[in-house]
């Protein structure tokens, strides 16, 4: 495979990003996210372009496997949890708490 350069990869992490963004649930919503942002951490913090390019590479097919995940988590219904009902602000509880 030809190495990618970085609008390429910049393009394949914001579309990995968007992906993500399309999980109904806040928790695999929030993991898919998170687990986006440290996989392109340790490509970026690579040493070898083989490890870097291989990197990419599980990226490349990670996306796939989340925009698939991502269409079936929204085809069934759920139940919003807390941090959805408000948007993640908290409500009169919270701010009785201080938080």
């Amino acid at each position: 495979m030809a190495t990618l350069g970085r609008a390429e990869i910049l393009g394949l992490y914001r579309q990995s990003l968007r992906a993500a963004q399309r999980f109904e649930t806040y928790n695999f919503r929030e993991y898919f996210i998170r687990r986006t942002r440290d996989r392109f951490r340790a490509v970026k913090a690579a040493g070898s372009s083989e490890a870097a390019e291989r990197g990419v590479q599980e990226a490349q097919s990670e996306l796939s496997i989340m925009r698939r995940q991502g269409e079936l988590n929204r085809m069934f219904s759920h139940t919003r949890t807390v941090l959805e009902v408000d948007g993640g602000r908290g409500g009169r509880a919270a701010r009785s708490r201080g938080v």
